[in-house]
């Protein structure tokens, strides 16, 4: 079994934390309260994939690189992706906007942003939640030489 990512559960955590927030204010100053809720649950899932996509980009990118070969190509083709998969939904939403609010599709996109900036105050609660032990990091050796 592969062992979970802890700061891929703490952007999780902080993007679901900023779309209930969201909702929360901002269903009393919309007309159609089911499609501004549905396009920030929309805008949550793109932006909690789009957290697992860049996390196993940056795995997989990790050990070709262990390998010798050259990474950066890969990030590249995976960041585009993500761009796109963003443009997709936004497309999609703007289509189905009587359902779905593409302005709130957008704001929950955007809670993956904030995720990454409420990381450290997450990182506390996720582990607390959890019960997860912190991993203690060994002392790099001094690469100086004398």
């Amino acid at each position: 079994m592969k062992k979970i990512n802890p700061t891929l559960v703490e952007l999780w955590v902080g993007s679901a934390f900023f779309s209930m927030l969201a909702l929360l204010i901002g269903i009393w100053f919309v007309e159609n309260k089911v499609a501004y809720a549905l396009g920030l649950l929309a805008g949550m899932i793109t932006s909690m994939y789009l957290a697992w996509h860049m996390a196993k980009s940056i795995d997989k990118m990790l050990e070709q690189a262990k390998l010798g070969a050259d990474a950066s190509a890969g990030m590249r083709v995976s960041s585009l992706l993500r761009y796109g998969i963003v443009v997709l939904v936004l497309i999609v939403s703007a289509l189905v906007s009587e359902w779905v609010n593409p302005i709130s599709v957008f704001i929950g996109v955007f809670g993956l942003k904030v995720a990454a900036y409420l990381q450290p105050f997450t990182h506390k609660i996720v582990f607390k939640v959890f019960k997860w032990e912190e991993e203690i990091c060994p002392e790099m050796p001094d690469t100086e030489e004398e």
